[in-house]
């Protein structure tokens, strides 16, 4: 763990309840003595407490002092994603994090079921414990739109990932869209007719999580 993400990291005094304390104390037996590195994610700073007090249930940390992070390694990239399996995209999620994509919107589309539902709050959590450990240091932008034709407007200049197209050496479009399982709709097709369309380089028929990871992977490609 490179450093432990708290709302309040930055307060003077602070308590550790819950899963990071049980981490902290519990897991990775940290000593009172030890100093502890906090971030708050909404900004670049690094926060350093002491540990006050510490019982069996919770942790009292007092701010000694906190050091500005250059950001060295800016997030890039917006990937449009349509709803596949929640725990599908749970999986994926850390590695697009680690990868530093800046942006996800997700979406229904026409194959998407529409049972599948994604909870913000559990996403949020998924992306906390990846920063913890990858040592990210800025947010990953999550977006809920409702349908392609929301996308489109909100967002129109985007190119698509799929099946055929030119073969995907870099993203020069602000935004890339991937489909869910089994692709996209007739309608959809008529939708995106005028969108660039690429198709990935070298590779077979790339499920919906692999395609997303594989866009994300081409915005660093220089």
């Amino acid at each position: 763990m490179q450093f432990l993400i708290h709302k309040d990291a930055g307060e003077q005094c602070l308590k550790l309840q819950g899963d990071s304390y049980h981490h902290l104390f519990r897991s990775r037996r940290t000593k009172k003595t030890q100093f502890l590195h906090l971030r708050n994610l909404r900004d670049l700073n690094c926060y350093i407490y002491s540990i006050h007090s510490l019982d069996k249930k919770e942790a009292l940390l007092h701010l000694v002092s906190s050091e500005n992070t250059e950001l060295t390694n800016p997030p890039k990239g917006h990937l449009i994603w349509a709803i596949i399996e929640p725990k599908n995209i749970e999986k994926t999620l850390p590695i697009l994090n680690e990868c530093n994509l800046q942006k996800i919107t997700f979406f229904y589309a026409e194959y998407s079921q529409k049972n599948f539902k994604l909870s913000q709050e559990r996403l949020q959590k998924i992306l906390e414990n990846s920063c913890e450990q990858c040592g990210r240091i800025t947010v990953l932008e999550i977006e809920f739109l409702n349908n392609l034709q929301e996308i489109l407007t909100k967002y129109p200049h985007l190119a698509i990932l799929d099946f055929k197209g030119e073969a995907l050496k870099s993203i020069k479009e602000s935004s890339i869209l991937v489909g869910p399982e089994g692709g996209f709709s007739a309608n959809e097709r008529s939708l995106l007719k005028d969108k660039p369309l690429y198709s990935a380089l070298n590779c077979n028929i790339l499920r919906s999580e692999n395609a997303a990871i594989y866009a994300t992977l081409k915005y660093l490609t220089p």
